[in-house]
């Protein structure tokens, strides 16, 4: 089906004239919300890139004059610095000062000596630099498709290729004299990176772009999974310049888990041997499948305060957007970012680490997965003075894969409070950072205490109690690989009541350790001491106290949940109801706050069923539909 992406960067635009052709990415669309900056450092810069493939297209071509468009016409004395090279560290071939009386409309440049492509050159760039204070966006893209290797903005010192960064294309524009037209389309950045489970459909957009001056009418789709070639011919089309065009895959195989290579080339664009550069027709991707019974939580931490007012209502935001999101959702909650009260633990103060690098803390806030998503926030944590806010950070976390699975295995004393802990993690897939760290929170659920706007009697649920690893961060693995697997345990008792760090006095303001309300979470993800958006969680799961989980998909022989105990019992829902086939003893349904329900008429969403069969027990998350 065709899909006309209308924000889309096209290259080589025809400009109006017979004569003349407008290089550049981006279509002349300028819009104010699209401005951006990148860095700490005043000096900001964007700059766009044509290969050698491009340029000997133009072979013999001049370029005359270029246009820029920038965010903001607050630079030193108004200016921006401009320039034509073949590098973006070395000597320019051209160069110029431009004042800026406008921001957001073009500014041109007209070269004292016009330049004639050679089609040697190993590529050209053009761009501009400029000085500018912090708090302006001299930077802007159409935000619209992502074109490796054509989009550089300059960062701290550096200059970057912005593919990736979903910013789209920078508004520059080049006057090339005397092109004629010709055909070419470029691959546009198709997100095929997921999390995909063996078993369920799988559906790929490939996507890319007119970038020619012609319009397309056809073309073939070669497309290439594991070594296993099939051609797809698209006719009777209408794609104009400028425009961009997907198709969807569909009928890929995922019935095993494991790695897919997959290789996708345009080709044949108006027939065979019509576009001269074929050189970026193609994308490839390598896909992994995990087990079908794959189990992923979501790490979900909340920033609050009993004397924060907002933080009531942010509650109630963060329980709306879980529910609707209807993903499995582990919550912690942290009470920092705010003045501290009773439950603030000295923890709690080092995960101020992931707010905003400006402007101070705040509550309500959360963070998912501790992922960072640009389109709301710099840093993974988001205001939940919006309920939309919270969901949107947890469909885009739930778009990264898990990488690994948990086995948590608690066993407690509960006269001497002695608590033993076991965790055993698989990794299915290399992790996506060579430093990987995991940790194991205390949290307790049902402490009735004041909230300012709810009462002296509001019940705090989630609360964060401490870890069990004795560190904020957790332990450090390196180089996590496919197949390992880690186990670490510690034994340690849990204090009748726990004390709050901020207060000094410890004869007051202790915390009731109630042992039936509390629980272990275990997490796994990336590590980066220096950068907090690269902490991202990969996968979490949690216990209560002396119970036991094991994940769907970690598939290794444990003392937790005997595989001949699983494998006897197929549990399953039927109506609402959760049934088993085979024998058992005791069956218990809990939903995720850890409350029991009744075994009947469920509601949608996820549930914790534990079977007791004689010795053993199974203890599995289950989704009513």
């Amino acid at each position: 089906m065709r899909k006309i992406l209308l924000s889309i960067a096209s290259l080589l635009i025809f400009a109006g004239s017979i004569n003349a052709t407008n290089i550049g990415y981006s279509k002349d669309d300028i819009d104010k919300l699209n401005t951006f900056r990148l860095g700490s450092s005043h000096k900001q810069g964007q700059a766009i890139r044509f290969s050698h493939a491009k340029l000997q297209a133009l072979k013999g071509k001049t370029i005359d004059f270029a246009e820029f468009v920038v965010g903001s016409k607050n630079t030193t004395d108004n200016k921006i610095n401009v320039f034509l090279a073949t590098t973006l560290t070395g000597t320019p071939i051209a160069e110029g000062t431009l004042e800026v009386k406008r921001s957001l409309t073009k500014v041109k440049w007209t070269l004292d000596k016009p330049y004639t492509i050679t089609g040697e050159e190993e590529c050209l760039y053009i761009g501009y630099t400029a000085e500018i204070g912090t708090t302006y966006n001299l930077l802007i893209s159409d935000k619209s498709y992502d074109i490796e290797g054509c989009n550089f903005a300059y960062n701290n010192g550096t200059w970057v290729d912005t593919y990736g960064m979903d910013r789209g294309s920078a508004l520059i524009f080049v006057n090339a004299e005397n092109a004629d037209d010709y055909t070419d389309v470029i691959v546009g950045r198709s997100k095929f990176d997921g999390y995909y489970k063996a078993g369920e459909e799988c559906k790929l957009t490939p996507c890319f772009v007119n970038t020619g001056t012609t319009t397309i009418n056809s073309f073939d789709a070669i497309i290439d999974v594991d070594g296993k070639t099939t051609t797809k011919h698209f006719a009777d089309l209408n794609i104009e310049p400028k425009e961009g065009y997907s198709f969807d895959l569909t009928d890929l195989d995922t019935s095993k888990e494991g790695k897919r290579d997959i290789n996708v080339t345009i080709a044949n664009v108006n027939g065979a041997n019509k576009e001269g550069d074929t050189s970026d027709n193609s994308l490839t991707a390598s896909l992994f499948f995990y087990p079908k019974n794959m189990e992923r939580s979501l790490l979900l931490e909340s920033f609050t305060s009993q004397t924060c007012s907002q933080c009531f209502r942010g509650h109630l935001n963060i329980a709306d957007a879980i529910k609707t999101s209807k993903q499995d959702i582990i919550e912690v909650a942290h009470h920092s970012g705010y003045d501290p009260d009773i439950f603030t633990m000295q923890e709690d103060i080092n995960y101020l680490f992931f707010y905003p690098g400006s402007g101070g803390t705040f509550a309500p806030a959360a963070m998912v997965n501790r992922h960072t998503y640009a389109n709301i926030s710099s840093s993974p944590i988001v205001q939940a003075t919006s309920t939309n806010n919270v969901l949107s950070t947890i469909y885009n976390a739930a778009t990264t894969k898990p990488y690994v699975s948990f086995n948590l295995e608690t066993k407690l004393n509960e006269s001497t409070r002695e608590l033993k802990v076991k965790v055993q993690i698989l990794a299915h897939t290399d992790a996506p950072s060579k430093q990987s760290i995991f940790n194991l929170f205390l949290v307790q659920d049902g402490i009735i205490a004041s909230q300012t706007n709810a009462g002296d009697n509001y019940t705090h649920n989630h609360t964060f109690r401490g870890t069990v690893t004795g560190n904020a961060w957790g332990l450090l693995v390196n180089d996590v690989k496919a197949g390992q697997m880690f186990t670490w345990e510690k034994t340690i008792t849990i204090p009748n009541s726990i004390h709050s760090s901020y207060y000094t006095d410890e004869t007051k303001n202790n915390i009731k350790a109630v042992l039936e309300d509390m629980s272990v979470v275990a997490y796994m993800g990336s590590f980066d001491q220096n950068d907090n958006t690269k902490h991202t969680i990969y996968n979490c799961c949690k216990a209560r106290l002396g119970e036991s989980y094991k994940q769907g998909g970690f598939n290794v022989t444990t003392a937790i949940n005997e595989p001949e105990a699983e494998q006897s019992l197929n549990i399953f829902v039927n109506n609402g109801k959760v049934c088993v086939d085979g024998d058992y003893s005791r069956l218990s349904v809990y939903n995720l706050a850890g409350a029991q329900v009744e075994n009947a008429a469920l509601a949608k969403g996820v549930y914790i069923v534990k079977v007791v069969a004689g010795s053993k027990q199974t203890t599995k998350k289950i989704l009513v539909r």
